[in-house]
């Protein structure tokens, strides 16, 4: 290893271990942003749970048909999922700014008319209404909705996620040889956790798309013999 490539690992290794160390410190301080990203995100996946219990719950119609009541109600939760969480919930993931606006295009989702209707049939809607407080909150802790100085854990995570990712990136450019073992080995221990994220997300959109032809179809009439 050259002593320049050397010193860009050194510095871009301090980096993540640096911000490390910060994330680990925010124990120590009133982190206020994180509390609240760990409330709204128990409020998304309890949703979403909420959601896949009502399908589960009207499954297996070709061994029990369903009523009229049970095929509609079914049909609005694989709706309301499709519109409103058409990817999953694997965004909770994401860093807060990025969390943040894939949670806008939920709340725009939910204020749609088809949807809105569905979640009052479903009797979710003080459910979803707590999202979209939680959305709020979220947005101006974050800085985003209105101005206020950014919480400590924010920059922390931020910092993180871009020293992180710079070692991600130069890792891949300098060890993208597939024969040397050892560089291969080095090069998908650090980015596999965001390659099975990202995999993931293209299930998860796999599954949505798949119900929303679901969707399609049980909507469609039956022909006229």
């Amino acid at each position: 290893m050259s002593a320049a490539l050397l010193r860009r690992w050194s510095s871009t290794t301090y980096a993540v271990i640096a911000s490390t160390e910060a994330l680990e410190a925010l124990g120590s301080i009133d982190a206020t942003m994180m509390e609240i990203d760990r409330g709204t995100d128990r409020c998304i996946g309890a949703f979403s749970g909420q959601l896949a219990s009502i399908e589960r719950a009207f499954d297996h119609d070709d061994i029990l048909p369903l009523t009229d009541d049970e095929a509609a109600r079914r049909r609005d939760a694989l709706l309301v999922r499709s519109e409103v969480l058409s990817s999953g919930t694997d965004f909770i993931r994401l860093v807060y700014s990025q969390q943040w606006v894939r949670m806008s295009a939920m709340i725009k989702a939910i204020e749609g008319k088809d949807v809105k209707a569905a979640v009052e049939r479903l009797g979710l809607s003080a459910e979803v209404g707590r999202l979209q407080r939680w959305t709020e909150l979220y947005g101006k802790e974050l800085g985003v909705t209105e101005a206020k100085t950014a919480d400590p854990a924010v920059k922390a995570v931020e910092a993180w996620h871009e020293a992180y990712g710079t070692l991600l990136v130069q890792a891949h450019a300098e060890y993208d040889d597939d024969k040397d073992e050892t560089h291969a080995l080095l090069r998908d221990r650090l980015l596999s956790p965001y390659e099975d994220a990202a995999e993931e997300e293209r299930r998860a959109d796999q599954r949505a798309r798949a119900a929303s032809a679901r969707k399609k179809t049980e909507a469609e009439p039956e022909p006229i013999a």
